[in-house]
Formats: C-alpha cells, structure tokens, sequence
C-alpha cells in the first residue's frame, strides 16, 4: 500500500514537472476569471488580492504604444526584460486611467484605504495578463512566461509576490515586479534567486 502511494505521487509529480509554462499560465489566470486576454478584451484586478476587477478595451492606438517600446527590436535577452519593463509601465498610464487604477501607490501599506490601490497579487496577476497579450502579439522572443511565484514571511520580510520570465538560452528564471512602483512606472526585473532573499528597490519606505 505505501509502495502504491509513493509511486502515486511521484508520477503526481512528474505530470506537474511535464506542465507547459504556457499551461500553468493560462490556468493561473481561469482562476482569476481571465480567459483569452486580448487588448480589445481584457480584465484587471485591483482592491488586494483581486477583490474588484474591471473590464477594459484598448484601441488600436493605444496598443500601438506598447508596440512602439519594441520598435527597435531588442539584440538579446537583457534588453528585451528591460523592454518588458517599460513596457508594463506604459501599459499602466494607459489602463489607469481607464479604470481609476491610476491613484495606485507603490507598495500596500501607504495606499492601503485608497479604493484602487493594487496589492502584490493585483500586481502579479495583471502583469501575468500584460505579458500574455505581448507574447499573443509576437512581441517577446527570448523569454517564456511563467506564473507567479511567492516568498515569505518571517525571515525574507512579508509575504511577496510576482510574476517570472526565464531565459530561453540561459535558462536563467527573473521576476517581474510592478508592485514596487507607482501607477505608470517601469517594473523592477530581478534575478529570481536575488529576489527570493527579499530584493526590494534601495530607499523603498513603502512597504
């Protein structure tokens, strides 16, 4: 019986390690009652922890500014995160207006009581939908997108949360954080390993 159990959850988990990135991405974000995003159709989340989201339809316009940050298309991975970087952000100028998201502070705690304020996870799961429209669009070459991942509380500071890209060549895994910024700013790109020992900006008091 117990030889039965443990071949049970090894193969458990070697369908779980056989999961496309892609996969896992698209099924992170059915739970969040995001399917198929695309600019014309998409949703946010915002008020911690998705409790609100609103629906928003960009133009062609509008998308051809997130199109223009890759005008000039990156020469390898480096340049395309900082390009995704950038790219979150004018996302957001664009979005927050739209949805009142706008008044989004950096952090949770100082605009904790603002009715749009984002939470780590709104962040982390709008910025997952961000990079799923960019990558339906052809826009990203050197990266595949993963789902969020988390670190925690006690000895690396509060729990955390934010979305990974790895390196196709080097393999190498980053997060992408928006959480850190206000509304509108490039996001933060971190090695994952530096980020999960609690990585935060230099001067950041807003956690």
């Amino acid at each position: 019986m117990m030889c039965r159990i443990m071949v049970l959850l090894v193969f458990a988990l070697f369908l779980t390690a056989c999961v496309a990135p892609q996969q896992g991405v698209r099924r992170y974000l059915e739970h969040y009652d995001i399917v198929d995003p695309h600019p014309s159709d998409f949703k946010i989340c915002y008020s911690h922890g998705c409790e609100k989201s609103a629906q928003v339809q960009l133009s062609a316009a509008q998308w051809e500014r997130v199109r223009a940050v890759f005008a000039q298309r990156p020469s390898d991975a480096a340049e395309e995160r900082e390009y995704l970087a950038r790219a979150i952000g004018v996302l957001e100028s664009i979005v927050g207006p739209l949805t009142g998201t706008d008044v989004d502070i950096g952090g949770s705690f100082q605009g904790m009581f603002h009715n749009r304020q984002m939470d780590c996870e709104d962040e982390s799961v709008n910025t997952l939908m961000y990079l799923t429209m960019m990558e339906n669009d052809g826009l990203i070459t050197y990266h595949d997108i993963y789902r969020p991942t988390s670190r925690g509380f006690v000895i690396m500071g509060w729990p955390h949360t934010a979305t990974v890209l790895r390196d196709k060549q080097t393999r190498e895994k980053f997060v992408i954080d928006s959480w850190f910024g206000d509304n509108g700013q490039p996001a933060y790109v971190v090695p994952l390993k530096k980020w999960k020992w609690g990585w935060r900006p230099k001067h950041d008091e807003k956690e």
